[in-house]
């Protein structure tokens, strides 16, 4: 029995496996990564005291708060249960076969990553607007996910990270003894508080 869980982007999902078959997926919203809809989520799937074996976190890209709360949660309920914690990144759960994925990083960036077959052929980069119609151009061919809106990729199909698929792809992983990092392309936009120089 897999548990695994994603609040990356603005819609999370908490979803369970049992030998490869989708018992539970729940999608919750997640708004401005608020990952507190994470916990009524998942009492409603471990209500019913069921053995997990394994859990998977979705690690990003996507939001700063989102990202840390899931593997936050994710972290505290392995622990608890004494069962491997398996990192993945959000992306990897977006969709089956070979696909851009691009997202709005913010102030002028955009991370740009290419999937085949459930691993990168080229992991997230950092990119400015140039730079990634660059990297789209050479890849034409494929279809483009982003979870949200893109006004200059008009052509871009709004998808977001299932859970379900980052069960799937962790149940093949091997446990390491490290907690998962997030995968952050750039540090968090903090602001001090006014009055201060």
């Amino acid at each position: 029995m897999i548990l695994a869980l994603d609040s990356s982007t603005t819609q999370g999902s908490v979803a369970l496996l049992d030998d490869g078959v989708v018992v539970r997926n729940v999608s919750i919203e997640t708004p401005r990564g608020r990952g507190g809809a994470l916990f009524s989520a998942l009492e409603e799937i471990l209500r019913d005291g069921l053995k997990i074996h394994r859990v998977v976190a979705g690690t990003g890209p996507g939001s700063y708060n989102g990202i840390r709360s899931a593997l936050s949660v994710a972290w505290g309920i392995a622990s608890a249960r004494g069962v491997p914690l398996i990192g993945v990144s959000s992306l990897l759960g977006l969709a089956e076969g070979d696909f851009c994925a691009v997202g709005d990083a913010r102030r002028g960036h955009y991370y740009f990553a290419r999937i085949s077959g459930r691993r990168f052929v080229c992991e997230p980069v950092l990119l400015g607007r140039e730079g990634l119609l660059e990297e789209l151009d050479k890849t034409a061919e494929l279809q483009v996910l982003v979870p949200s809106a893109i006004d200059f990729l008009p052509h871009a199909v709004v998808c977001l990270p299932d859970a379900a698929r980052l069960a799937g792809i962790g149940e093949g992983l091997e446990p390491t003894s490290h907690v998962p990092e997030p995968l952050y392309l750039k540090a968090a936009h903090v602001t001090g508080p006014l009055g201060t120089a």
